[in-house]
């Protein structure tokens, strides 16, 4: 996920239009829009402004990982990050072409049939355990 999709996502959650974004962090109109176009990166000034007006974790824009928002543990997240998940996700499996989306969808079904595979191993072990212990 880039730092546009991620920097989309906080304004989603928050329920932010660009330009109540722009006004509310003090960065124009139409270069809060390049960073979400991913045409521009914030550069230091913004992402501090970005940290201080939204919250936003700097080390999460940068690189996606840990918590979305600054002070907020990992514990801590809860349905609406696991949303954000799922949405962004979804955004950029529409981003790719037909051919790309197969192969997505064909890595998930096997993913799931690997994993109903495994849970039916170990549903198995545990059944053959239990016959073999003494009555």
């Amino acid at each position: 996920m880039s730092i546009a999709t991620r920097l989309r996502s906080v304004l989603d959650q928050k329920g932010l239009s660009i330009k109540e974004a722009s006004d509310l962090v003090g960065i124009p109109y139409r270069t809060l829009q390049n960073y979400l176009l991913d045409e521009r990166e914030p550069n230091a000034k913004a992402m501090s402004a970005l940290r201080t007006h939204l919250g936003i974790s700097v080390d999460w824009l940068l690189t996606g990982e840990g918590s979305m928002f600054h002070g907020v543990s990992v514990e801590g997240v809860g349905p609406e990050s696991a949303n954000m998940q799922e949405k962004a996700m979804l955004e950029l499996f529409r981003s790719l072409g037909d051919a790309g989306k197969r192969e997505i969808q064909s890595a998930a079904e096997e993913k799931k049939r690997l994993m109903d595979v495994e849970q039916r191993l170990k549903d198995l072990t545990e059944a053959l355990a239990d016959t073999k212990r003494p009555a």
